[in-house]
């Protein structure tokens, strides 16, 4: 008989014991396999023996973690049965007849209880049990494949996001340093382009993966990944949905996370400033700072760079102020001011000389202090020079 009971409650606890029993003649052979439950799973533990009688465990061996086990017998025909630790004699979990041991062989002898005479011979409440249970276990292998695809997507998503941050680099680097402008620019925009379009169309999917499917993922990574794309994309309005989405979840949630809020309001800062919403980006940036002030300086230097990289000179001198008050010591600040005031400076036309306010001269001679290696020190030393030939000039 079957033990059905014993069999069920070994799906969810199985212990490894010793072998019961081994012994040894000059005429043995060998034995081994794999145990496996009706999912084709293996079972962790439990006991292999050999009956002469069918019934009674003349040799046995345990099953270690990984579902398999090996002994020894003497040569001869028998009865497989599996059981567990608490399995009274007389009664098994599976059987399998006509086990043939040969003198010096090794019989690689498999339990495989997903078999149709196992599964056949069972009661149909039982039968009933075991398919729900299988469908739940297929169920939850599916999602783990989802989960899976998702977080692969991440990873590449991140990859992506950071190749085409150093699109500029990439460009030079394929095209050469002697490339024209317009060329490294062409080539760094067509990166971009790439890197963000795919970043969009992985989380798009993933996204729906997540609404199809109702697995209970935190959408937020998606979201954020998402939005950057299209920034990078310069579909605006596409990506202040996409953040605005991730404070709504934010706001819903039982734990909501200022960091989280933090970025999204950086997000959105950004969007606005790049679409000539200054008073909403300078309240987004700084609701950014309130809810993260641990990475203050990281947004309020992104604030600057952003209007920046807008041609907003007034306010990236505002944003890179908040920035060095912040920290002084970082020299990109400092250029970002120069910058702005430099924008805002008198040029001659004809002689092509600079009339820089102090304050610009000031940020520059600041900027090549903290960084005399920095990437903007040939645009500061010529802003510099050219003002002192303007100088020069009028003290003549």
């Amino acid at each position: 008989m079957k033990f059905l009971k014993l069999f069920l409650n070994s799906i969810l606890a199985l212990s490894v014991i010793p072998s019961l029993a081994q012994q040894s003649s000059t005429q043995t052979g060998k034995l081994h396999g794999h145990v496996t439950n009706y999912t084709g799973q293996p079972m962790g533990s439990g006991i292999i023996s050999l009956a002469t009688d069918g019934i009674t465990p003349t040799y046995s061996f345990p099953i270690d973690t990984n579902g398999n086990y090996a002994g020894e017998a003497p040569a001869g025909t028998y009865t497989l049965l599996y059981r567990m630790p608490d399995t009274p004699l007389g009664q098994w979990i599976d059987q399998i007849h006509n086990i043939v041991i040969t003198a010096g062989g090794d019989l690689e002898q498999n339990d495989d209880m997903s078999r149709a005479d196992f599964m056949n011979d069972l009661p149909d409440e039982t039968k009933k049990e075991l398919e729900d249970l299988k469908k739940h276990n297929a169920a939850a292998q599916d999602e783990g494949k989802l989960i899976k695809e998702i977080n692969d997507d991440l990873q590449q998503s991140a990859q992506d996001l950071k190749d085409a941050d150093n699109s500029r680099q990439s460009a030079i680097k394929e095209l050469g340093k002697a490339a024209e402008p317009p060329a490294i620019d062409a080539k760094a925009a067509s990166i971009r382009t790439a890197k963000c379009a795919r970043v969009e169309s992985l989380m798009q999917k993933d996204l729906q993966i997540l609404k199809d499917s109702g697995l209970a993922a935190d959408e937020t990574p998606l979201l954020e990944n998402l939005g950057r794309s299209q920034i990078g994309l310069k579909k605006y309005d596409d990506a202040e949905r996409a953040y605005k989405r991730i404070l709504e979840l934010q706001t819903s949630g039982a734990s909501p996370h200022p960091a989280v809020q933090a970025i999204a309001n950086a997000g959105l800062g950004e969007i606005y400033a790049r679409t000539g919403k200054t008073s909403e980006a300078v309240t987004a940036f700084d609701t950014a700072v309130q809810l993260d002030p641990a990475n203050a300086v990281f947004y309020l230097k992104t604030e600057a760079l952003v209007f920046l990289q807008a041609g907003n000179a007034e306010a990236q001198v505002a944003a890179a102020d908040k920035a060095i008050a912040a920290d002084a010591k970082d020299p990109l600040p400092w250029y970002i001011k120069a910058n702005g005031e430099f924008k805002k400076a008198g040029i001659d036309p004809a002689s092509k000389h600079y009339d820089l306010p102090e304050d610009c001269a000031d940020a520059y001679r600041k900027y090549l202090t903290l960084a005399p290696n920095g990437p903007y020190v040939p645009e500061a030393q010529t802003a510099l020079h050219r003002a002192e030939r303007t100088a020069s000039a009028g003290t003549k």
